[in-house]
This record gives C-alpha cells, sequence and structure tokens, in this order.
C-alpha cells in the first residue's frame, strides 16, 4: 500500500484550520469584556477590560448599559444624597430585569467605609465579569477601584493613578494613601 504525498497546499490548509481552532479556544478562554466605544459614547469610563466607572446612572439608562457589555453594576452613592436621585432599589429592581448583577456598597464622599472596600474586593476577587461601577460623579467608584486594585497587587500605585487619568480622573492626591495599601500585607 502506497500513501499518496499531501500537497504542500493540503498541508498548509489542514495547518490553518488547526490555527483557528486554536484561535477558537483561546478567544473562549479570554475573560469577558465590555464594548469599551459603546461604553464611552453612553459616557461611561473605561478603566480597563473588565471595569468602567460613571457618574449617576438613571434607571432609564440599564438598557445602554446592558447594550454595552456590562453584566454588573456597582453603586457606591447613598440614598438620599442628591435630589432627582433614584434610588437604588429601583435600579437594582430593573437590573434584575433585564438579567444585571446589581451590588449595592454607597458610602459617603471622602469617607470610604470598610464594609465597602471589603464587599468591592471580594467583588472583584470572584469574578471578572464586566462591570460599571457608578457614585455620584465617578470620583468615589474610580478612587475604590483605585484602592482595592492597590490593595489585591493587580497594580502599582502609578499604574491606578495612570489609568484613572486616562479616564479623565485625578488621583494623584491619592498616591501616599495607594502607596501605603500597596506596602500592606
Amino acid at each position: 500500500m502506497f500513501l499518496k504525498p499531501v500537497s504542500l497546499l493540503a498541508r498548509t490548509a489542514t495547518f490553518a484550520v488547526v490555527l483557528l481552532v486554536s484561535a477558537s479556544c483561546s478567544q473562549a478562554e479570554q475573560p469577558p469584556t465590555y464594548d469599551q466605544q459603546a461604553a464611552i459614547a453612553a459616557g461611561f469610563r473605561p478603566l480597563n477590560d473588565e471595569f468602567a466607572v460613571a457618574p449617576q446612572i438613571q434607571v432609564s439608562g440599564l438598557q445602554a448599559i446592558k447594550d454595552a457589555g456590562f453584566t454588573r453594576i456597582i453603586n457606591h452613592r447613598p440614598d438620599g444624597e442628591g435630589r432627582n436621585q433614584p434610588q437604588s432599589a429601583q435600579i437594582a429592581a430593573e437590573a434584575k430585569q433585564l438579567g444585571l448583577t446589581f451590588i449595592d456598597l454607597p458610602f459617603a464622599s471622602g469617607y470610604v467605609t470598610q464594609q465597602a472596600f471589603d464587599g468591592l474586593q471580594i467583588a472583584l476577587a470572584g469574578s471578572d465579569e464586566p462591570t460599571l461601577s457608578y457614585c455620584r460623579s465617578g470620583n468615589r467608584a474610580v478612587h475604590i477601584w483605585a484602592m482595592a486594585e492597590v490593595q489585591a497587587k493587580n497594580m502599582t500605585p502609578d499604574e491606578a493613578i495612570a489609568a484613572a487619568g486616562s479616564a479623565g480622573y485625578r488621583l494623584q492626591s491619592q498616591r501616599q494613601s495607594l502607596q501605603q495599601l500597596a506596602a500592606s500585607e
């Protein structure tokens, strides 16, 4: 029995199929991300491939959040902080209807609570799902995110400050507290 030699074209085609299958498998292993362009168009500010921040969201904006590819929303704004602010329960109920996870970790501006900080660390460590975090202006959301990322050793203080800066937030005044978190065990 004689085997016919496989042509170069057939070997190349086989190799291409193997590469496509390999690429498909490696893409399936990639963590889910959100559409950064859609997020920016909706007024959200990307910090990385899994996390963005925003000023106060509205119930009517939840579909845009979902359409941008977010699957989780984290609130850092206490109810009753401002006029015309929707209650977190309203946002949570509509988010649930849309299949979005809602996590309520509110704290007053300038006063990060241990409960909010621990809650965010747990949420970030437990999943890499696309997350939109919000407060009144986005400052609290970006600040606590930077703290959690530095504490978890996912970023250096300079990296967190740079990521916040690329999203339009200034964290330079938080450098010392971020450095202390980076040095803690």
